[in-house]
């Protein structure tokens, strides 16, 4: 595709009339105008609220690379009324071969072009690129409302996966439930989460620099893969969870022998008045089941929340540490996986065995 085209849209609801669009190929300079459209859309609040900043981090800066997108542009109003953004991505596969992804993240369309069609043509006329540019597969995690319409277009429901808790306050939690928090009690005070030796990246980094790069290095060679997984380096890590412009994640350092032998990552979050917890990555020395349960024991005491959650594959050796640890599942909840495989090698893909995934991959960022 040339980086614009022109196409009629075609009037669904017969409010507004008819445009002339030009379709465009996103690409930095686009930034300010998107991030208004998608501002006016989506809101400007929370920790994924789109400054510019957080936008560079998420489409700019991201560790696999620039993400592909196109948006609608209304000439004569010199106004984008719609956008469609997915993030680079890469899975390392079983036998170590590299499949090249996108993420499905950012779509937008102005409300008063809503029902035109906008979504559903920038969203095709992406999939035919990214199949021109050997992208091997399109996922992402969608909401109830999204889902039917990329089922429409190509999109297969793999699986729901589960989540996992373990509940560290219980009394509190009851208390908390029969009394309503006020949201401005809910303000995400670091230290109100987490015990001082639960590190933000630039003490943990600091402190642990030479030995990170190694366990990560280590971890990912020795646990048993069971599929599809996010390649992790100390760049992944730096940038996804220690250079995010609006969340603070917690690295926990677990320590044998005077050396670091484990971490593990952390979100702290408020949901329905209570203090949760998200365990986004879990690294260790060797997957050695002592070991591991000596982790996740001196973890637990550096949790000042009512409850940690969590998600790991099955079987994998993370997984089999939370049945251990007294990690249950949550009953009616879990997150949507969906896949548009776009190439002959990833229609595998379309099994949930498949994959080897974290709460660090599927949550929504």
């Amino acid at each position: 595709m040339t980086d614009a085209t022109k196409v009629n849209v075609q009037d669904r609801s017969a409010s507004p009339p008819p445009a002339d669009l030009r379709i465009c190929r996103y690409n930095a300079e686009a930034i300010p105008e998107v991030l208004k459209l998608v501002k006016v859309t989506l809101g400007n609040e929370g920790a994924v609220r789109k400054t510019e900043a957080f936008w560079r981090w998420k489409h700019e800066d991201n560790h696999f690379g620039s993400s592909y997108g196109l948006y609608a542009q209304d000439e004569a109003q010199a106004l984008a009324v719609g956008l469609r953004v997915l993030m680079r991505w890469q899975f390392r596969a079983k036998d170590g071969q590299m499949q090249q992804a996108v993420r499905a993240v950012d779509t937008a369309t102005h409300p008063a072009y809503q029902r035109l069609g906008i979504f559903s043509q920038l969203t095709r006329q992406a999939v035919e690129d990214l199949k021109q540019e050997g992208v091997d597969l399109i996922f992402n995690t969608p909401n109830a409302q999204s889902l039917p319409g990329y089922l429409k277009m190509g999109w297969q429901v793999v699986a729901k996966w589960p989540l996992y808790i373990r509940v560290l306050k219980p009394a509190r939690m009851l208390t908390r439930r029969l009394k309503s928090i006020a949201v401005s009690q809910q303000i995400i005070k670091f230290e109100a989460f987490f015990a001082p030796n639960i590190m933000t990246w630039q003490v943990f980094a600091a402190r642990y620099k030479k030995d990170i790069p190694n366990l990560v290095l280590y971890w990912e060679q020795q646990r048993r893969q069971t599929g599809l997984r996010t390649f992790r380096d100390f760049d992944y890590i730096q940038w996804r969870y220690g250079q995010h412009p609006h969340l603070t994640y917690g690295f926990y350092a677990f320590e044998h022998g005077g050396r670091l032998a484990g971490f593990a990552i952390l979100r702290p979050n408020w949901r329905y008045g209570w203090q949760e917890m998200v365990l986004t990555e879990m690294f260790l020395q060797q997957p050695d089941k002592k070991l591991g349960r000596s982790f996740l024991k001196n973890l637990t005491k550096q949790l000042r929340g009512d409850y940690l959650v969590t998600h790991f594959s099955a079987p994998t050796f993370e997984k089999a540490l939370l049945r251990r640890a007294g990690f249950l599942k949550v009953p009616r909840q879990g997150m949507t996986f969906t896949v548009n495989p776009l190439s002959a090698r990833s229609q595998s893909a379309l099994v949930a065995a498949s994959w080897d995934l974290t709460l660090g991959d599927l949550e929504i960022f």
